[in-house]
């Protein structure tokens, strides 16, 4: 019976000279060399190289973490992803629970305000220092000792229209309705609305949305990273790529 493959039909038509530098090619594959032997030998022709069989292909075995790692790099990433819950509600917990039924209403009229920016830090996952640009308006009432405050953080800006905006229309003797969380009146409240002459300036919304999405968003990397601590199969592929 004729030996034959795929490349065998292509090749009855070449030249004894183009099968034998196919041969000694490195451009085609093991077959084709194959069906160039297989040609020249019908034509009673001696092949210039002598083919040898191809190594088979040994599959490496795929790598198995000990049991030991997989159940320590678990309980790491759980412990990991809690620890980033646990940072977003410590962050957060004053604003997490704040309705605006839930505010008191402080009446009085403004003895002085003024804006100002400071520089804050604050320590990342990887223990590095981030910092940023706090704007805060400081308001303070006739009727009240206590400073009350409304702030932002404003990243790298170093100014804050809308609070500057507001300082110069808080003139002294301005009418003013501050809203406040009742349990933030032991610790030196920071308003969550300010109301001007019977006008809202400053939303609830604006003040405390920015605080809950970033208290959402930890909840959502935190519980990925619980989800993937028991999850070990993806630890024991990665691991595998890195060893090969």
């Amino acid at each position: 019976m004729e030996k034959s493959n795929q490349f065998t039909k292509h090749f009855i038509s070449k030249s004894d000279s183009e099968l034998q530098s196919i041969l000694t090619s490195e451009h085609h594959v093991y077959e084709a060399k194959q069906a160039a032997t297989w040609e020249l030998e019908r034509r009673s022709q001696i092949p210039a190289v002598q083919l040898e069989d191809p190594k088979p292909k040994v599959e490496q075995p795929r790598y198995r973490m000990p049991e030991r790692e997989k159940k320590e790099a678990k309980w790491k990433m759980i412990f990991f992803g809690v620890a980033i819950i646990g940072i977003g509600i410590y962050f957060n917990y004053d604003t997490l629970l704040v309705t605006e039924s839930s505010l008191i209403p402080i009446e009085g009229s403004i003895q002085y305000s003024k804006t100002y920016i400071e520089r804050v830090s604050s320590r990342n996952r990887y223990g590095g220092i981030h910092y940023s640009n706090k704007a805060t308006l400081e308001l303070k009432l006739f009727e009240h000792s206590t400073i009350f405050q409304i702030f932002e953080n404003i990243e790298q800006s170093r100014f804050h229209q809308r609070y500057n905006e507001l300082t110069r229309r808080l003139t002294k003797r301005t009418p003013v309705t501050l809203w406040v969380s009742g349990d933030q009146m032991r610790y030196g409240p920071d308003s969550f609305k300010l109301d001007i002459r019977g006008e809202t300036e400053v939303d609830i919304n604006y003040t405390i949305s920015k605080s809950r999405f970033g208290f959402l968003f930890m909840l959502i990397f935190g519980s990925v990273v619980i989800y993937l601590g028991t999850r070990t199969d993806w630890m024991e592929k990665v691991r595998g790529i890195f060893r090969s």
